[in-house]
């Protein structure tokens, strides 16, 4: 499944390369006066340097992060994040699609809550939303846990929960996204990644420049 999502990946990205290419080199060559050629070579190859460059940096980067961080990092079907007082959130990817994707709270190997697919943290306290695949939608369920007495309370439905005022269910993140921006590894390596594609593109500028140089009029 993995490398099957690579590809898929490798996919979306080429076709993105490709109309880049076609954007920049048409719009260098024809609106450039000078050094058209030498620009326009630029604008087809410098889409895929950066490009594939980021790409790879941030999926390597991603593992070894995950590696070090042990925090799984998705594409490997795995992901795990820490939350208050001992508590953590995981899930394992056995279905393509993410649409489906669930996980597990626990405390010291213990679940607490399964088949988490919304969650918010607010100090202390964990607040999230439940639904199991086989279920038909709408009869999503609601939790409340406190993590320093480990006090779990469950609702049954969305109007239990707006009858008894709880605002939480408005800014529930969608634990894919609630994964990503607790690992405190991603924002740094999409930063890195960036700064490292743009020095290769930038340095691809020069070599260009090297390679065709100016010529003189004598």
């Amino acid at each position: 499944m993995m490398f099957l999502s690579i590809l898929i990946q490798l996919t979306i990205f080429l076709l993105l390369s490709m109309v880049m290419t076609l954007l920049l080199s048409g719009g260098l060559y024809l609106f450039s006066k000078r050094k058209r050629k030498c620009k326009a070579i630029f604008g087809l190859i410098s889409p895929f340097v950066f490009v594939f460059s980021f790409y790879f940096i941030c999926l390597i980067g991603g593992f070894i992060c995950a590696s070090v961080f042990k925090t799984g990092c998705g594409m490997d079907g795995f992901w795990h994040t820490e939350l208050p007082n001992g508590y953590v959130m995981e899930s394992i990817e056995n279905d393509f699609d993410r649409e489906y994707l669930t996980s597990n709270i626990a405390k010291d190997e213990k679940r607490v809550v399964k088949w988490v697919t919304k969650i918010k943290i607010s100090g202390d306290t964990i607040y999230g939303e439940q639904y199991e695949v086989n279920e038909s939608p709408g009869n999503e369920h609601y939790f409340v846990l406190d993590t320093r007495t480990d006090e779990l309370t469950q609702y049954k439905s969305l109007n239990e929960v707006r009858n008894l005022n709880l605002a939480m269910v408005a800014s529930l993140t969608p634990i894919e996204s609630f994964y990503y921006h607790s690992w405190m590894w991603v924002v740094p390596l999409g930063i890195s990644a960036f700064i490292i594609s743009s020095g290769l593109v930038l340095l691809l500028w020069v070599v260009i420049l090297k390679l065709n140089p100016v010529k003189r009029v004598s």
